[in-house]
């Protein structure tokens, strides 16, 4: 009987959760992490952090994550406006598949351990052409307290910016297959504290954007740094 209860009460969570818009996608010790969509817009996903101990330090994530998604709905009605600017096109009424914009907003869960968590957004566009293209965000934040990490909190000094660079260019050189391999194409390539990056357990991954460090095939290539390299 009571085993039944439970399950009953287990079903009608999941049943109020997927009803008010809310899936469970990531549970760590200390807190879980909901997957939301803006305005119930199936297109739009983002992370809701839930059951942290701290309800400050949760609601500054949570305000950073909601700013993003609600750039990303900015960004999506834009290009709805721009579709339908164009529907008249001759080549659009043809229906033409090049006509049929798409935006999409997805989010992964990278690292979450020692009260350290990185999340990444992928805003994927699509405006005719041979294919979309796909722009990567990370946020890196202390849970305890809710502050952002930016990549100054690991690489302290200017020297350490330089080593970082040279040891990417280095790593790139030896993966051919996943990099550009044109010397020119590296000329103005550096490190800054703009970089996407997230955390892992002995060091960092840095992460580019689509054309930054090699062709479109490659995608958002990640190289992992080291903590020797950069502390």
């Amino acid at each position: 009987m009571q085993r039944k209860l439970t399950i009953r009460i287990v079903i009608m969570i999941c049943l109020f959760m997927l009803t008010n818009n809310s899936l469970i996608v990531y549970s760590a010790p200390s807190h879980t992490i909901l997957q939301k969509y803006y305005q119930q817009q199936k297109n739009l996903q983002y992370p809701y952090l839930t059951n942290a101990p701290n309800n400050k330090a949760q609601n500054k994530i949570n305000q950073a994550l909601k700013k993003h998604i609600i750039q990303s709905n900015k960004e999506y009605e834009e290009l709805k406006k721009l579709e339908e600017s164009i529907k008249n096109d001759p080549h659009c009424k043809e229906s033409n598949p090049t006509c049929d914009y798409e935006y999409l907003t997805t989010y992964k869960v990278l690292y979450d351990d020692n009260n350290q968590l990185s999340i990444i957004f992928y805003d994927y566009r699509f405006t005719g052409g041979a294919h979309g293209s796909t722009l990567v965000t990370t946020y890196n934040f202390d849970v305890k307290s809710g502050e952002q990490y930016t990549l100054n909190d690991f690489i302290k000094h200017e020297k350490k910016y330089d080593e970082v660079t040279n040891f990417i260019k280095e790593y790139a050189k030896k993966h051919p297959e996943i990099f550009y391999s044109d010397i020119e194409d590296w000329k103005d390539f550096t490190v800054s504290s703009t970089t996407n990056f997230y955390l892992a357990k002995d060091g960092i991954y840095l992460i580019f954007q689509q054309y930054e460090v090699g062709p479109y095939v490659s995608g958002t290539p990640t190289v992992f740094i080291p903590k020797s390299v950069y502390q």
